[in-house]
C-alpha cells in the first residue's frame, strides 16, 4: 500500500512540474552536444554529459557577464580567458561592427562557440571538447536589446 501511495504521489508531482521552454530548449541543446562529444571525440557518456553542461553553464554565464575560464588550446597548452557576451562591460564590444560576411551559421562546426576576450578586446573561439573549467564569474547588468 505504500508503495502505491509513493508511485501516486510522485505522478501527481509530475504533473504539476512543467518545464519552461528557454530550460527545454537548453535541455535538449545539452543532450544534442553530450551525443555529438561521445561519437566525434569517443567520450564516455558520463564524461560527455558533464563536458556539455560545462558548456552549456559557461555559454548561460557569458551572456550574464564577465566569466574567467580555462580551455586547451589546439597546441595542447592551456588558456585563461576573460570573456563576455554582455553589453555594457566592454566599450570596443558595445562598439563592434561586424566588417563583412563570415562563415553562416550552419557552416561553423559543432562544437566551436565565440565569446568577446576581455584582456585581447577581440572575438576569439573555444571548442566544447576542449573546456577545461570555469574559474570565476561576476554577473552585471546587461544592457541587451539597448542601443547605446
Amino acid at each position: 500500500m505504500k508503495k502505491k501511495k509513493e508511485f501516486i504521489m510522485a505522478q501527481e508531482t509530475k504533473k504539476q512540474f512543467v518545464m519552461p521552454e528557454e530550460q527545454r530548449l537548453l535541455s535538449r541543446w545539452t543532450m544534442e552536444l553530450a551525443a555529438y562529444l561521445q561519437e566525434e571525440h569517443d567520450m564516455e557518456r558520463k564524461a560527455a554529459m558533464e563536458l556539455a553542461h560545462l558548456n552549456r553553464e559557461l555559454i548561460t554565464h557569458l551572456g550574464s557577464g564577465r566569466v574567467w575560464f580555462v580551455y586547451r588550446k589546439e597546441d595542447g597548452t592551456e588558456r585563461e580567458a576573460c570573456g563576455t557576451l554582455c553589453k555594457g562591460i566592454s566599450e570596443q564590444f558595445d562598439e563592434y561592427v561586424c566588417k563583412g560576411s563570415r562563415k553562416k551559421a550552419d557552416q561553423w562546426p559543432t562544437e566551436v562557440f565565440t565569446y568577446w576576450d576581455l584582456d585581447k578586446q577581440a572575438f576569439r573561439t573555444w571548442k566544447a571538447s576542449r573546456l577545461v573549467k570555469i574559474k570565476a564569474v561576476t554577473i552585471v547588468n546587461c544592457q541587451h536589446g539597448k542601443d547605446n
